[in-house]
């Protein structure tokens, strides 16, 4: 029977680890060569190490999409409510909703989701927009206004 020299096999081993950090830095090195094995092991183990985290990177981020598209119907329906109650705005504040739609719009596009209640509340307010552009009816906040609220 053959007893291994394992002191032996370990120097050997460390050469052989050795040899192949060299030739795989080497080769990343070399510009030609789209092979980068030394690049590719780092990020090998580094996904390891934080697989974890990014599993939990990937909750989080999903949650803030979710929190951001629901603020994004709020407002919308928001701002229709209070039109609805025959509050005046500005041209800015029906820009900006629109602007905010716009980013929802694109959303549930791509998602290929439902948006009943915000496409009838923007229906609305589209139809509001046109009507003030025609009679130029939005709410003027002149300088000498915000002095008196002062």
């Amino acid at each position: 029977m053959t007893q291994i020299d394992w002191n032996l096999l370990w120097e050997q081993t460390k050469s052989l680890l050795g040899v192949l950090a060299a030739a795989g830095i080497v080769i990343d090195m070399t510009p030609g060569i789209k092979v980068q094995p030394v690049r590719w092991l780092l990020g090998w183990v580094g996904k390891q190490l934080n697989r974890d985290m990014q599993s939990k990177l990937d909750s989080l981020a999903k949650d803030f999409e979710a929190h951001k598209v629901d603020s994004w119907r709020s407002e919308i329906l928001d701002f229709a409510n209070s039109c609805m109650n025959r509050r005046k705005h500005t041209k800015e504040e029906f820009d900006h909703i629109i602007s905010v739609h716009d980013d929802y719009a694109k959303y549930v596009e791509e998602k290929k989701i439902e948006n009943g209640q915000v496409k009838l509340a923007y229906e609305y307010i589209a139809e509001l927009y046109r009507h003030c552009c025609e009679k130029n009816s939005f709410l003027v906040v002149r300088p000498s206004d915000e002095e008196e609220e002062k």
